[in-house]
């Protein structure tokens, strides 16, 4: 594993009763993200309604940043939600490296966190997921400002092998100071 990059990211998912709301607060992720403010792998709106869930905004940035769009979150997903896997990544290069994101996820969080995961995103609810590095973790939680609530776990996992494992390229190193 590269050095530094073992036990540096997180996974939040911040729960809403409305949709309008979770738009708010995704802006306010996406605006610290584009001034590079925070490095976020990846992030979505998520939506769970009646027993199934779907994506309903991915994460245009992280194309651009070598891994396949939504992929991170997709895999993610489809270890909390396994019958809706299929269709959480459809447009996000299902398949491309689908087992090896899912093998890294699976490894970087305990049971016990996948069930708290999990269990956060209620049947009815919606949610933002992100993925990112957790020196910024405050930063992007203080942004989830019209949650209900934020469930925050630390993602033991060697990031640019995950990012390889989507089918992108391992992040490009921070600027200079």
């Amino acid at each position: 594993m590269s050095p530094g990059t073992q036990d540096a990211s997180f996974a939040i998912v911040a729960v809403y009763g409305d949709l309008g709301s979770a738009r708010l607060d995704y802006e306010a992720v996406e605006e610290l993200a584009t001034s590079h403010d925070v490095h976020v792998h990846d992030v979505a709106i998520v939506e769970h309604r009646d027993g199934a869930v779907s994506i309903v905004r991915r994460d245009e940035r992280s194309a651009a940043h070598g891994a396949e769009g939504g992929i991170i979150v997709g895999a993610l997903l489809g270890i909390l939600f396994p019958p809706a896997l299929p269709g959480l990544l459809v447009g996000a290069a299902a398949g491309a490296g689908i087992g090896g994101v899912i093998g890294h996820l699976w490894r970087g969080f305990s049971r016990g966190d996948l069930k708290d995961l999990g269990d956060a995103v209620e049947d009815g609810h919606t949610a933002i997921v992100v993925i990112g590095t957790a020196a910024q973790l405050d930063a992007v939680e203080s942004s989830l400002a019209r949650a209900e609530r934020v469930v925050r776990k630390d993602l033991d996992a060697d990031i640019e092998e995950l990012r390889a494992a989507a089918g992108g390229e391992a992040d490009p190193p921070p600027p200079a100071a």
